[in-house]
């Protein structure tokens, strides 16, 4: 076992540096969905979609013509 883990010794370190990556850009987003910030990084000003993604900041959370969620 331990001379299969030091044959691929660096097979394991770049997908543990990858697994760290994904973890941590997935915790970032969390973190902005739960401060109430876009999905997109750019805000909600002028945003097409900022009614279904912050329906509580918009007065009228309904726009015409746009589907039921």
């Amino acid at each position: 076992m331990l001379a299969y883990i030091v044959s691929h010794m660096g097979y394991i370190v770049v997908t543990l540096v990858l697994i760290l990556i994904v973890a941590a850009v997935i915790g970032q987003m969390v973190r902005e969905k739960k401060t109430g910030k876009g999905g997109c990084g750019c805000g909600c000003k002028g945003c097409a979609n900022a009614p279904y993604c912050h329906p509580q900041n918009v007065s009228d959370a309904h726009v015409s013509g746009a589907p039921e969620i």
